[in-house]
């Protein structure tokens, strides 16, 4: 599952690259779906990240997948370029 905040950074992601490349942000866009539907089928994986209990992250492509497991789904938080600085107001309460 991905939350509305995930799907607005995967837009992001995707119209700013559209503007330079429309098949590499369409590449992209199949990339990020298909690891993250690697990471469900691995199960926890990703490095903790201790500001949020639970929250994961995982680097893929220049780009940071941000995610939470529970026992029955896996759920995107955020999809964040990897040099953007994160904390925990990245993080809205609702999302969690």
């Amino acid at each position: 599952m991905l939350t509305k905040r995930a799907l607005s950074d995967l837009r992001a992601h995707y119209d700013y690259i559209l503007a330079f490349d429309p098949i590499a942000a369409k590449r992209l866009l199949h990339e990020i779906n298909r690891k993250m539907e690697w990471i469900a089928e691995l199960g926890i994986t990703g490095a903790p990240r201790s500001f949020i209990p639970g929250l994961r992250a995982f680097p893929f492509k220049s780009r940071c997948i941000y995610f939470t497991i529970s026992d029955e789904a896996i759920t995107v938080l955020r999809i964040t370029h990897g040099r953007q600085n994160i904390s925990p107001d990245d993080f809205p309460e609702s999302d969690l």
